[in-house]
């Protein structure tokens, strides 16, 4: 399960070791088997099989179409689909609702030949509904919760996307990131996180938290893959200029090749305030993690300062809430307003919040609609709107990670832990990060819960991840660095899930 690739499936299918409806079987019974527990995923298609049965047949008569056919990936629930799986963002309010078109990223995928397995949980409106715990917790989906000690934080909002991919319930997931949405849960899943240059992968017909921010990411077991799964929805994608999305797959052609960085320049921030009070653990590993990447020819540039730090952290929670609470009252009524099918005939975001407290499956009061009452309140007009947007270009460009690589002539920056700084800095900019398992939580590490909705925060055998961050475009660098570290670390074969399903693909297929 730890190592099995898009490689080792892709020769299993070509030389017929087995089938695509073997694979999509294998997968769906893992999910009947343990999914009980985590509540990863929502649904899975009914379509499936019938879709890998297809596949097999083409395969047979006229060739593969590419290393995703047959291939079984599972997809975030605000990654719209037309077919008979709904995409809800988690809400009941959507509940068999259609818009006229289903998401790029989709269309891309079928494209390519991979079988859309299912739908994973995520936290509900992207984790803008409540302030009351919805960390991984929808009313569609209930709690998901990740697999390395019973009860545990899966973090949000694509937390079913990480926590199926770590459990082996689909080969890969699709997420989507407003800001650490995908990251963050690939770190507490044990996996890959990837984000990718905002428009490398189409975001077009998602559910959007925000237009601006939101990015379609990567949920993978090894960096490898992450790379060719991004390049093969790429070479599918009508989306954006061709020449330049021609190039973008050129250079990712060269990522994931060796695992020598003679030259390559990384940066290590030291102003960034919420790195200041890491665990020992996590700065024990990280300090490993450099010494590795140092042996391979990197350089390290320790105490780089990045501009905008100190500023963003220093700013109002209004004047940080009010760009994405603007963005999400906007996204959610342009989607509304564009359904075909409505079965709940909600238009707007008051409509949604009217719904949501009187459905009894949404939970409320229990879990409260602040967040979406507070979006209710925005405006564009807004002066302090206006304002902030307007700081964002500095933070975007030379107040963040843009500036800092340039000012130091980096080409990239790297984190021991999650930086919400970091993290807003790269979501502004539409710019790579990606989270790579760095370390565990050793024995006798004390539990702690987090105090928002009582879940397992930190545990012996809990993984952490390193954080690595580029410019816009730099997808290769960051790419490279991870695959170098997950070839020469590999920490995941030390990591153990805590349910492991009896029914293994490797037996099955015969791998």
């Amino acid at each position: 399960l730890i190592n099995i690739t898009l490689s080792e499936l892709f020769h299993g299918l070509e030389t017929r070791n087995f089938t695509s409806a073997d694979l999509v079987k294998a997968y769906l019974n893992r999910i009947n088997e343990v999914d009980h527990e985590f509540h990863s995923v929502i649904e899975t298609n009914p379509d499936a099989l019938e879709t890998a049965h297809a596949l097999d047949i083409e395969r047979s008569t006229s060739g593969s179409r590419g290393p995703l056919h047959g291939i079984p990936i599972l997809l975030k629930d605000n990654i719209v689909t037309l077919d008979r799986m709904d995409s809800t963002c988690g809400s009941y309010a959507l509940v068999g609702a259609k818009p006229p078109k289903e998401s790029a990223a989709v269309t891309a995928l079928r494209k390519s030949g991979a079988v859309i397995l299912g739908k994973t949980n995520m936290a509900q409106w992207a984790g803008f509904r409540s302030t009351s715990g919805c960390s991984g917790w929808s009313a569609r989906g209930g709690q998901c919760t990740a697999p390395f000690y019973k009860g545990m934080k899966a973090s949000g909002s694509s937390s079913g996307s990480a926590v199926a991919t770590a459990l082996g319930l689909g080969f890969a997931a699709l997420g989507t990131e407003t800001s650490y949405s995908v990251v963050s849960p690939a770190e507490r899943a044990g996996v890959v996180g990837f984000k990718p240059t905002r428009g490398l992968i189409p975001s077009e017909g998602i559910i959007f938290a925000s237009e601006r921010q939101d990015t379609v990411g990567l949920l993978t077991r090894t960096v490898t893959d992450a790379s060719k799964i991004l390049q093969e929805i790429m070479r599918h994608s009508n989306e954006g200029n061709r020449d330049s999305r021609c190039g973008s797959r050129q250079r990712l052609k060269l990522s994931c090749l060796s695992t020598r960085l003679n030259g390559v320049r990384i940066g290590v921030p030291a102003n960034i305030p919420d790195l200041k009070t890491v665990h020992p653990a996590k700065q024990q590993d990280f300090k490993e993690a450099l010494c590795i990447l140092e042996t391979a020819g990197a350089d390290i540039v320790q105490g780089v300062n990045v501009p905008g730090a100190e500023e963003f952290e220093a700013l109002p929670l209004a004047a940080k809430n009010i760009l994405l609470d603007t963005d999400i009252k906007l996204a959610i009524n342009r989607y509304l307003s564009n359904l075909s099918t409505n079965p709940q005939n909600i238009g707007t975001l008051e409509d949604l919040i009217v719904f949501t407290k009187s459905h009894p499956k949404e939970a409320y009061p229990e879990r409260n609609v602040a967040v979406l009452e507070r979006a209710l309140a925005t405006s564009p007009n807004d002066g302090i709107y206006k304002e902030t947007l307007a700081k964002n270009a500095w933070f975007a460009g030379d107040g963040g990670i843009e500036g800092t690589l340039k000012r130091h002539r980096l080409d990239l920056l790297l984190a021991p832990s999650l930086s919400s700084t970091l993290n807003s800095f790269a979501a502004k900019a539409g710019a790579p990060c990606m989270s790579i398992p760095m370390g565990k939580y050793p024995a006798g590490t004390e539990v702690t819960h987090d105090p928002g909705n009582g879940l397992v925060n930190v545990a012996p055998g809990i993984p952490f991840s390193l954080y690595i961050y580029g410019g816009a475009g730099d997808d290769t660098n960051v790419l490279n660095i991870g695959y170098v570290f997950e070839e020469l670390a590999k920490i995941r074969e030390e990591l153990a899930i805590y349910l492991v399903p009896k029914i293994e693909i490797y037996k099955i297929l015969d791998l």
